[in-house]
C-alpha cells in the first residue's frame, strides 16, 4: 500500500472540508435576517418622553430605540434578539411607552428605518 500517498490524499480531503465549513459559516452569517424593528409615529412626541422610552428599553434589555426624531415624532424600535418576531417586539415594547405616552398619540408606520430618516430630514427642513 502506498501510505505516502494516502496520507497526501487524506490532508487535501481535510483541507477542502475546513475550506467549506469556513465559507459555510460565513455564508450563514451574512444570510442571518436583521433584527425585527418598529417604526411609530407619536404625535407632539417630546425629548423627555423620548428618553423615558429609552430609559424603560435600556432596562428591560429587550428592545431598543435604533433611530428617533422628535420632530418628525418617528421612533423607530429595534428587537435585540434577531428572533423575536413583530407582534413579540410590540408586547414587550408598547407597555412601557403607555405609561408616559397617550394611546391615541400612538401610530404604527410601515415605513423602514430609511424611509424614517427621510421623515426625519423632511420635518426639519419644514421647522
Amino acid at each position: 500500500m502506498n501510505y505516502p500517498g494516502l496520507l497526501n490524499h487524506l490532508l487535501r480531503i481535510c483541507a477542502v472540508l475546513c475550506i467549506y465549513l469556513c465559507v459555510g459559516q460565513q455564508a450563514a452569517r451574512a444570510q442571518q435576517a436583521p433584527a425585527t424593528s418598529l417604526t411609530l409615529r407619536i404625535d407632539d412626541l417630546s425629548n423627555d418622553e423620548r428618553d423615558a422610552l429609552n430609559q424603560q428599553l435600556m432596562q428591560r434589555g429587550d428592545a431598543r430605540i435604533a433611530f428617533a426624531c422628535v420632530p418628525a415624532g418617528i421612533v423607530v424600535l429595534q428587537a435585540t434578539d434577531a428572533s423575536r418576531s413583530m407582534d413579540s417586539l410590540r408586547l414587550r415594547a408598547l407597555p412601557g411607552l403607555l405609561t408616559s405616552v397617550a394611546p391615541g398619540r400612538i401610530h404604527e408606520e410601515p415605513v423602514s428605518i430609511n424611509e424614517a430618516e427621510l421623515i426625519c430630514e423632511n420635518a426639519r427642513n419644514n421647522r
